[in-house]
């Protein structure tokens, strides 16, 4: 099966070029006999999202969701055993949108870390209503942002967000383990040789 998925055409699928933005498929050049077109229509996933070329963080993000939507629909209908597609495996499901080694070095990385960072989350979600500023999650204006500012904000934002509070309060730990230390007693230092 995985070579049955390998491509759709790049030519049929209009490529975005815009962060915030995506453009729907050309389909005119697919055939309804595409097995990979008859999976993506049974697992609804976008035609939009199976394109491979590169399309900035918000397509990317997209993508992962995609990813993941698809595993638990895939799952879901196998288990009720309504699946009359072919056997899928989570590459095969991976492969729909990116390579499996894109998908691991950059995806899952670094898309299952922005939980923990909400004002990115929100702007990743990309949605029309009460999304974020370019400028207010970035501090800059670029018309597409890549897994190397990805990897920017991680380092700028580290121990900020939802993480705040569990960086401070490990660094309040080791502060009273070091406070505890010092002030140990011959009793405590006994305790510790009996228990070795």
């Amino acid at each position: 099966m995985h070579n049955q998925l390998a491509s759709i055409p790049s030519d049929s699928v209009t490529r975005s070029t815009s962060a915030t933005r995506q453009s729907h498929p050309d389909t005119s050049s697919i055939t309804a006999s595409d097995p990979k077109l008859e999976i993506l229509a049974k697992l609804n996933i976008p035609l939009h999202l199976a394109d491979h070329s590169e399309g900035g963080l918000v397509l990317a993000y997209q993508k992962y969701k995609g990813y993941l939507e698809a595993s638990q629909t895939h799952k879901q209908l196998v288990a009720d055993g309504v699946w009359d597609g072919p056997k899928l495996t989570s590459v095969d499901l991976m492969e729909l949108f990116v390579s499996k080694s894109y998908f691991h070095s950059h995806y899952k990385k670094h898309f299952s870390k922005v939980t923990n960072y909400p004002l990115l989350l929100e702007w990743l979600e990309n949605s029309p209503n009460n999304r974020p500023t370019d400028k207010s999650v970035w501090g800059e204006v670029k018309s597409v942002y890549t897994f190397k500012d990805l990897e920017l904000y991680f380092e700028k934002n580290k121990g900020k967000g939802k993480g705040k509070k569990k960086a401070w309060e490990d660094q309040e730990d080791h502060s009273n383990k070091e406070e505890g230390s010092s002030k140990k007693t011959g009793l405590d230092k006994k305790k510790k040789k009996q228990v070795k």
